[in-house]
């Protein structure tokens, strides 16, 4: 079922296409959630207040980009998160994170990036993030995050450049 049919049933009263719709994205929200802020259960806890929100604001939902939309209140909230925690490093939730991922190598390459992730602007952090593991277009991330195409392009060429420096730096 796509995600214009699920919320087509959820504005008519169907609120079991609210469960379909949290079963779909949650596992990507979560994800993206857990490499802005390195935190597992916090990440958990954001991801609940994303599809809480959702809920509470689903009747004035206009069908656009679902999961984009999800992502937006995603970015949203890890914001918050970061104005209200100051220090977000713990080795734990790196090595958890790194277990999670097989894509990436071994636990050490693993820690290696989410170490250099962690020194980037969280601007280009997002992008990159956007990009490589939630697999979205340019202009889909530009969507999102609300700036231009341009723009999207500059962060994730000058992230991709300082994740090398850093990763390079690192190394040797």
């Amino acid at each position: 079922m796509t995600d214009k049919e699920l919320i087509r049933k959820v504005h008519d009263g169907n609120k079991e296409a609210l469960n379909d719709i949290i079963n779909k994205y949650y596992d990507e929200i979560y994800r993206f959630c857990l490499y802005l802020t390195g935190q597992e259960a916090d990440s958990y806890d954001i991801t609940q207040d994303v599809f809480l929100r959702f809920i509470k604001y689903v009747d004035s939902y206009e069908y656009r980009n679902l999961k984009g939309y999800l992502l937006i209140i995603a970015r949203n909230l890890c914001r918050d998160y970061f104005h209200h925690k100051k220090d977000v490093s713990n080795i734990e939730d790196i090595i958890s994170l790194g277990s999670e991922d097989h894509r990436l190598g071994t636990l050490e390459e693993r820690m290696l990036l989410w170490n250099a992730l962690r020194q980037i602007p969280v601007s280009q952090r997002e992008i990159i993030i956007l990009r490589i593991y939630e697999e979205l277009r340019f202009h889909e991330i530009a969507q999102i995050l609300g700036c231009n195409l341009s723009t999207a392009k500059s962060r994730f060429r000058l992230g991709i450049k300082n994740l090398k420096t850093i990763m390079e730096n690192m190394a040797g």
